[in-house]
């Protein structure tokens, strides 16, 4: 086990030259926040890559709870993890930051604390970036729910065309953690900005963009994305104000001034805990995953259905039992005349 010191903050950097010892070509980086439960997946996943020839940089985001321990564990056992400890939390951007000046990869892989990789994850994406000298790569993946279990796939990113326009609309192009980056053009447009507390990749996708990067999504679901309940409108409600800033910068141009006083204007609403506390969020994420199965045409037919009676059970009105009828009812019909009719994207 390399070990790193703790502590310490990274400022947001841009075309420093920083040395890289020992060039190998994969560098995987996550940082984790309190993510006990879900951690040890995620580094099994990249543990047992096809493709072995990397380094796992792993930051502990200041954790409170016993994922620490379960990263020293890990690291003991296992050489190619590098492992570092931040003694508060300092939030995602930043962290990915540090790793990314440690590392020594030739690309940078992203991996998120609560998704897992497909085992051929790392072999196909880097395959495809050394072919075709991509820069920034990502995949179509599986959505997973809370529990592990597969709703559907998602085969939506690899048919977008316009990758800028998918991004300023606030939509993703891939899943952040499944995301092979070049690491010297990575650099040079200045790794993440660590004043986008959300949407961080969305903008920097974007930067990469504006720096020449050349963009595929491939065809194949690399990458397992888990969605977990929400019990606050926060991230919604911020994503949305991040989207218009990277409208701010990508299309109007505006002034820097103007856009870090909104950015200061969103973290302060964030600070100040200004978002709705969401009724019965676990009704409303079962019904989400229902409906995400059926419009992904979800392997199983039964699927969408069976989230459907876990959001029904956490209903407690009799409006709501009609309108789970109503599901039912359009759960038989084929999904593309549905998203046509509601105009679902």
């Amino acid at each position: 086990m390399k070990n790193c010191p703790k502590g310490g903050t990274v400022p947001h950097y841009a075309n420093n030259n920083f040395k890289i010892l020992n060039l190998m070509m994969i560098s995987v980086i996550m940082s984790v926040y309190n993510g006990s439960r879900y951690v040890q997946e995620a580094i099994d996943s990249i543990l047992n890559q096809t493709f072995k020839d990397f380094e796992f940089i792993i930051i502990d985001d200041g954790s409170t709870d016993s994922t620490y321990d379960i990263l020293l564990e890990n690291a003991g056992a296992d050489k190619r993890i590098v492992l570092f400890q931040n003694e508060h939390n300092i939030g995602l951007p930043e962290a990915l930051n540090k790793g990314i000046i440690i590392a020594s990869g030739k690309y940078i892989a992203r991996q998120d604390a609560d998704d897992i990789s497909a085992l051929n994850r790392l072999e196909v994406e880097l395959e495809y970036a050394e072919k075709n000298g991509a820069d920034l790569v990502g995949s179509d993946c599986y959505v997973i729910d809370m529990n592990g279990n597969t709703v559907c796939e998602n085969r939506f990113y690899s048919k977008i065309t316009d990758y800028k326009g998918t991004l300023l609309n606030q939509r993703a192009i891939f899943p952040h953690g499944a995301a092979l980056i070049r690491r010297e053009l990575l650099v040079k447009a200045g790794m993440y900005d660590p004043r986008f507390y959300y949407s961080q990749d969305g903008e920097l996708w974007l930067r990469l963009m504006e720096h020449g990067a050349r963009v595929h999504v491939i065809d194949q679901p690399l990458y397992y994305y888990r969605v977990l309940p929400v019990s606050t409108t926060k991230k919604e409600l911020a994503q949305k104000r991040y989207n218009r800033v990277k409208q701010m910068i990508y299309i109007d141009r505006a002034d820097p001034n103007v856009v870090n006083a909104e950015i200061t204007s969103i973290r302060s609403s964030l600070l100040a805990g200004q978002h709705k506390t969401i009724v019965n969020p676990m009704e409303i994420y079962w019904k989400s995953l229902a409906n995400t199965a059926y419009f992904h045409n979800a392997k199983k037919s039964a699927t969408p259905y069976n989230y459907l009676r876990k959001a029904l059970k956490e209903s407690h009105s009799v409006s709501g039992y009609f309108n789970y009828l109503k599901f039912s009812a359009i759960y038989l019909m084929p999904s593309r005349a549905v998203k046509a009719l509601i105009n679902y994207k």
